[in-house]
C-alpha cells in the first residue's frame, strides 16, 4: 500500500490561496493563531492536515480509496461590531470556497474534492469581536 504524502496536498491549498487572495496572513501547519489583532486588518487563514482513512477496493492497480479532509481555519476580526466581523468572515469564506471550488482536483493532488463541512467559532476578546470557520473539505484520491 502507498502511503499518502498529505504535505503535497496542503502546500497545493497554500498555493492556490496565495495565487488568488491577497490581504491575508496564510500560513500552513503552523500554530493556531490566538491573537485578533493578527485577523484584524484582512484576515488570518491557517491550512492543516486532517484525517485520512484507507479504504480497500479491488478494481485498478491503486487498490486504495483514501479519503482526505484537509482544513482551512479562517479567522476575521472587527472593532466596530460582531455584525462587522460576520460580513468579514461571510467575504472571507466566499473567497475561500470560491477558490477551492475551482479546483477540485488541489492542482492534480487528490481525484476530486467531493464537498465540505464548515464549523464555526467567536471569541470576544478585549472588546474585540472574533470570528472564525474551520472548513474541513473531503477530498478523494487513489493510493
Amino acid at each position: 500500500m502507498a502511503i499518502i504524502n498529505y504535505s503535497t496536498i496542503t502546500k497545493a491549498i497554500e498555493s492556490l490561496l496565495q495565487n488568488n487572495l491577497r490581504g491575508y496572513i496564510i500560513t500552513r501547519n503552523e500554530e493556531r493563531n490566538t491573537d485578533p489583532n493578527r485577523a484584524i486588518d484582512g484576515g488570518w487563514i491557517g491550512i492543516y492536515r486532517g484525517n485520512v482513512s484507507y479504504d480497500a477496493r479491488v478494481i485498478g492497480a491503486r487498490p486504495w480509496n483514501t479519503i482526505l479532509r484537509p482544513m482551512i481555519e479562517i479567522q476575521v476580526a472587527s472593532v466596530i461590531s460582531g455584525s462587522d466581523a460576520e460580513e468579514k468572515l461571510q467575504v472571507a469564506e466566499k473567497e475561500v470556497i470560491d477558490i477551492l471550488s475551482a479546483n477540485k482536483t488541489l492542482s492534480g493532488t487528490v481525484n476530486m474534492t467531493n464537498g465540505y463541512s464548515m464549523d464555526y467559532e467567536y471569541n470576544p476578546i478585549n472588546n474585540i469581536y472574533f470570528h472564525s470557520v474551520t472548513i474541513t473539505l473531503n477530498c478523494e484520491t487513489r493510493a
